[in-house]
């Protein structure tokens, strides 16, 4: 059934959230370089950050089990408040280089309520939409989140030079109290959550392996989490570390091109979400061929990437690449909600987001240290490689992506 305040509700605590986060993740990292002068204790932050999250997903369907999906988001989005709060009290008395390996406490804490919330509403989305309206819905979604991502931390870095890193992250406090009590507002009226008997009777083995059974044996979810699993190692490409190299190597321009670069792909993937918003009816039409045409877009604008050497390109095709993956990735979310039963959808994320995290956590050491040793446009290829073989197993198993509507 259709719930459009709760709707508003979901996107509006959602996106509060995620200007936290980043505000949050800025303002750390600033204190800890104040603190450490260390880019080593810098670098540290989003290695626990995907690992917390790699094992909050690992063990979230024990909690799936026993919490209604609502309820999950509101009670992990108070715990990151209260652990926000700590952390800003604790950074404005505390710190020091004696007490720092204490912030990545918090950091792993927060992350790991994290590992619950993104499962949560992905998979509370369905419930509140109704099939046709998942395309525009994920659409809109997408905007945001690139909205937020794109503006948040240049914004982030101009709160922290005009009211400091620790107020930055007491702002982050009153954003997460705003973000809670909207979570607290949705009416999830389609979960009563009477689990079943056979949910009952269900091991904790059990209930940890039912996601990935599910994705197993759930055609189009295998499929998706296969092309997911293989472009989280390529698309580590356009991380900061090897984006500098490029920069530096290929374009041989200054540094400042990296946020040129970084600035044009994410107003790809803004472009891609209004271009699937507006055409929502025809991508819901059309979801297997957006995913499989989108996946070879992708891999050709990473070989064109990769080749070039002239900057004003590289910012053409940067945007191009966003596009092309923003408007797959919005056909690849409305199919994975559209393919399980209600009841399965955030044991499915939960497996989803653990299988990402750790992957995009172990390529970037890999695909950082292959640029080291065979140089940068030997990654680009690479990644180039991997997108086309996703594209060719996606082509060749387009079957299995067509749902029985």
């Amino acid at each position: 059934m259709v719930n459009k305040s709760s709707f508003r509700f979901l996107w509006m605590g959602q996106s509060l959230a995620n200007c936290g986060d980043v505000f949050y993740i800025v303002g750390l990292i600033t204190t800890i370089y104040e603190a450490t002068g260390s880019a080593t204790y810098m670098a540290l932050v989003p290695f626990f950050i995907t690992t917390s999250r790699f094992v909050s997903g690992v063990i979230a369907p024990l909690i799936i089990d026993r919490t209604r999906l609502k309820l999950l988001l509101a009670y992990s989005q108070l715990g990151k408040t209260i652990i926000i709060l700590l952390l800003a009290g604790f950074s404005s008395i505390f710190l020091s280089s004696n007490t720092i390996f204490l912030i990545f406490l918090f950091v792993i804490v927060i992350s790991f309520l994290d590992g619950w919330a993104n499962p949560a509403s992905n998979a509370l989305l369905p419930k509140l939409m109704e099939p046709n309206d998942l395309v525009k819905a994920n659409s809109f979604l997408a905007i945001l989140d690139q909205t937020i991502r794109l503006g948040g931390w240049p914004v982030g870095g101009i709160l922290v030079a005009v009211v400091g890193a620790d107020n930055v992250i007491w702002l982050t406090f009153l954003l997460f109290v705003a973000s809670t009590i909207m979570m607290a507002l949705i009416k999830d009226n389609d979960d009563d959550v009477m689990m079943d008997k056979k949910q009952k009777k269900l091991s904790k083995w059990d209930t940890l392996k039912e996601g990935w059974v599910t994705i197993w044996k759930t055609p189009p979810l295998r499929t998706i989490s296969i092309v997911d699993f293989i472009e989280s190692i390529a698309n580590v490409v356009w991380i900061a570390a090897i984006m500098y190299v490029y920069v530096d190597q290929v374009l041989q321009t200054s540094e400042q091109w990296w946020g040129y670069i970084n600035s044009s792909f994410f107003a790809g993937l803004m472009i891609g979400g209004f271009l699937s918003l507006k055409w929502s009816h025809l991508v819901n039409q059309h979801l297997v061929m957006f995913i499989v045409v989108g996946a070879f877009l992708v891999s050709l604008t990473t070989l064109i990437f990769g080749l070039i050497s002239t900057p004003w390109m590289a910012l053409v095709i940067a945007m191009l690449f966003g596009m092309a993956n923003q408007i797959k990735a919005v056909a690849q979310q409305t199919t994975t909600q559209t393919s399980v039963a209600h009841r399965l959808l955030p044991k499915v994320y939960s497996a989803k987001d653990a299988i990402i995290s750790a992957t995009f956590g172990v390529s970037s050491l890999s695909l950082g240290y292959l640029t080291d040793l065979f140089g940068v446009r030997f990654t680009f290829l690479l990644a180039a490689t991997l997108l086309f073989l996703s594209a060719i197993f996606v082509a060749v198993n387009r079957k299995d992506l067509k749902l029985n509507k």
